[in-house]
């Protein structure tokens, strides 16, 4: 920090202390305000003689700034990768369009102050997991949103929501450890749902997105908690939060193959999630991008090369490597739409 005479000032310095009127006691600048030429002069004209600010070479930084920043480009990655803005990487002509509608969203989402508090907890509380299954679930849940032509407003409530669906476990972030629970603490995860909810609410977050961050661990059939909603009680929203939080949650955290993650969810149509989301998951989102070095469960290794032959996550692989990790002197091409039990078990990141 230097405290300089105001005639040393240049604009773009950065405020250290708050400037106080000597007469009225006013603030006319707070900490961290950046200063202008307009600014300057107008300290001047109050008579304050000298001014305390951030030393040229250390770096003055919000760390709301520096989310919102991290915060957009991990959306915009996350949403290219799954949706490229290029007709071949996705599963039809529509999802680039898709793609492009849903990143103007996202940055929407990145611009609301509240939301980026949210994200900075979560991601002190737990980076590794929560704050990056946060923001997974968010492109997930814009992703199958627009997939399903809904209303701007709606997929931006739902993106808000898939971001902070699991925001409440900032009151129980002892359950963050991945360790077996017991009942006692299986009780207190149950009521994240809960926690997220009101949490949210009391920031002024509209009804659609606290009811959806209530509800994603509903159950289709009415097994699911806090409430046992059933069926089409449980707002839309909060299905596709479902069928894609679960989705990451198998593949980031219980270490499941990507096939069997995706055979969950077609197991659980219409018992724990909404059959009609999964199908609008499983066959519009590339699950496995175009480029991306995969594992087979047969041991080869190779690269997806069309994800548009075949609906779902069945794409053609070019194999490059055989199942002891040595290079084919010719590459081949598996159509997993045809070879039926095969499966890619590895996307290799």
């Amino acid at each position: 920090m230097n405290r300089l005479n105001v005639s040393a000032l240049l604009e773009g310095m950065v405020v250290s202390e708050p400037v106080i009127c000597p007469s009225t006691n006013e603030v006319l600048l707070g900490q961290g305000t950046k200063l202008t030429d307009f600014r300057i002069k107008g300290i001047r004209k109050r008579g304050i003689k000298v001014v305390s600010v951030v030393d040229r070479f250390t770096l003055s930084v919000d760390p709301i700034d520096s989310i919102r920043k991290e915060l957009k480009k991990l959306l915009l990655d996350e949403i290219t990768r799954l949706a490229p803005d290029i007709v071949e990487g996705n599963t039809s002509n529509r999802m680039a369009d898709v793609s492009r509608r849903v990143r103007k969203i996202a940055q929407r989402i990145t611009t609301n102050d509240k939301i980026l508090e949210f994200c900075a907890e979560m991601k002190i509380i737990d980076n590794d997991f929560l704050y990056k299954h946060s923001v997974a679930t968010c492109v997930m849940s814009l992703l199958v949103e627009g997939a399903m032509d809904l209303k701007e407003s709606e997929i931006y409530n739902v993106g808000i929501a898939g971001l902070l669906h699991d925001v409440g476990l900032r009151e129980t972030p002892y359950l963050l450890n991945g360790k077996k629970r017991n009942k006692q603490e299986e009780s207190a995860w149950g009521q994240h749902p809960t926690y997220g909810y009101y949490i949210t609410r009391e920031v002024g977050m509209g009804e659609d997105i606290t009811n959806m961050i209530l509800s994603h661990h509903e159950n289709w059939n009415g097994s699911g908690y806090p409430n046992g909603l059933e069926g089409k009680d449980i707002p839309l929203g909060a299905r596709i939060i479902s069928v894609c939080e679960n989705y990451d949650r198998l593949i980031r955290l219980e270490k499941y193959p990507h096939h069997q993650a995706i055979e969950f969810l077609y197991g659980g149509g219409n018992y724990y999630f909404d059959a009609k989301v999964t199908c609008v998951f499983t066959e519009n989102l590339s699950v496995y991008p175009l480029g991306s070095l995969v594992r087979l469960s047969t041991g080869e290794v190779g690269v997806v090369v069309n994800v548009r032959k075949n609906l779902g996550p069945r794409p053609i692989v070019r194999i490059y490597y055989n199942r002891v990790n040595r290079p084919l002197a010719q590459p081949k091409d598996i159509d997993l739409g045809r070879e039926r039990t095969v499966f890619i078990n590895e996307v290799l990141k």
